[in-house]
Parts: C-alpha cells; sequence; structure tokens
C-alpha cells in the first residue's frame, strides 16, 4: 500500500498521450519489449508503474532532444493480465496514487524511469448542493452504461462514490472531450472541490451537459 508524504521513489513510467486518474482503469496493449519486461516485473514484485501523459513528442530522427511529460502522473496497478502471444500482453491496470515527477531518465533498453514524489490522496468530500447537477450527468452516463452492458470497457470500476468531490470530478475528467492540457490541469489540482468547481465550469462553458458515450 503507498504511503503520502513518502521520500522519493524510482518507479518504471509509461508515457501517454491519455491521462490516468486515481481510480481510473486503463486497458494497454503490451508488445514493445522493454514494457513486456517492466510488465512483468511488476507483476513479479507485485509493485505498480508511473502513467504519464507526453506533453510534446520528437518524431523527428535527427531531433536528439527528449519527450516533455507531464509534472504529475499517477500510479497503476495491473489487475488483469492477459498473455495471448509471448510478446503481446493485453493489460487492465487501476490508478491508486497521483505523483509528481522530479525528474526522468532513459534506460538502456529505452524505458524511462521517473523519480517520484508521492502526493497525498484526495481526501473525502461530499458533494455540495451547486455541483449537484454534474454528479447527477455522471449517475445518467453510469446508468447508460450498466443498461448496456458496458461496465467491463468503462475507464472506471465499481465502488462508485458519486457522492465524493474526488471520485466523481476524476470520472468527468475522464469522459468529458477535453483537451490533454485540461486533464493535466485537473489531475494537478490537490483540492477536489477546486477540481469539481473547474469541471462545472467546463462543462457549462462548453456545453457538454448532453455528453454521451461512444
Amino acid at each position: 500500500m503507498t504511503e503520502p508524504n513518502s521520500a522519493p521513489r524510482k518507479i518504471p513510467l509509461f508515457p501517454l498521450g491519455t491521462v490516468l486518474f486515481p481510480d481510473g482503469v486503463i486497458a494497454l496493449k503490451i508488445f514493445e519489449a522493454r514494457y513486456l519486461d517492466m510488465i512483468k516485473q511488476c507483476l513479479r514484485e507485485k509493485t505498480e508503474f508511473g502513467v504519464v501523459s507526453i506533453i510534446k513528442n520528437t518524431n523527428n530522427a535527427n531531433d536528439s532532444e527528449p519527450p516533455t511529460f507531464a509534472s504529475i502522473g499517477t500510479l497503476a496497478l495491473i489487475e488483469d493480465f492477459d498473455p495471448v502471444q509471448p510478446a503481446l500482453y493485453m493489460t487492465k491496470s487501476c490508478g491508486t496514487q497521483r505523483f509528481k515527477l522530479l525528474n526522468s531518465t532513459q534506460q538502456n533498453n529505452g524505458l524511462w524511469v521517473g523519480e517520484v514524489e508521492l502526493l497525498d490522496k484526495d481526501p473525502l468530500m461530499p458533494i455540495p448542493q451547486e455541483h449537484q447537477g454534474v454528479a447527477k450527468l455522471l449517475n445518467e452516463i453510469i446508468s447508460v452504461i450498466q443498461s448496456e452492458d458496458l461496465l467491463g470497457d468503462a475507464p472506471f470500476k465499481k465502488p462508485f462514490k458519486t457522492d465524493d468531490c474526488g471520485w466523481v470530478s476524476n470520472r468527468l475528467a475522464e469522459l468529458l472531450p477535453i483537451s490533454l492540457a485540461q486533464k493535466n490541469h485537473l489531475l494537478a489540482q490537490t483540492n477536489p472541490r477546486i477540481r469539481l468547481d473547474l469541471i462545472t465550469e467546463i462543462i457549462e462553458d462548453d456545453d457538454l451537459r448532453n455528453l454521451k458515450m461512444h
């Protein structure tokens, strides 16, 4: 079990073009040797890896600049593992705790390793009256997912904590069609009430009340 305010630790990183939030579920198809080895080690040692989003990527072979990663990421614990082929794993992992990325280095095999500082988990915080509307929106989305039996493909799982600011804001941040920069900004908010304030503003400003699951 991870604890906040611990000394910096080194973890393997899985840079992606998306953002994982605590209690969120991410499905990954693993086929690169560096990540196959990483997954094997995490399973063997029952440890987590870090999901961090790529802010800037360098695709030019002549460009020696390394990619730029977001400053905040989320630990991921492997929950489902299906080795469909020796060099192809289908995995599902759950976000556990946010971290601050202090620095990152690339190993000889191409795997990125980050020195990270764990951030406090969100305190439980009831939904205030002015945010009952967005909580209701999330409940409606969950109802649709359940009625269409899509929970296995959803980016979250039970228990549904729809009366908690942190859980509701995290789930909406995953589901909303917003930019990577916006998602990272939301992930970086240490106060779940402020995160939910921002989510409500986004929904009202962009008129996303009729959000549909695709």
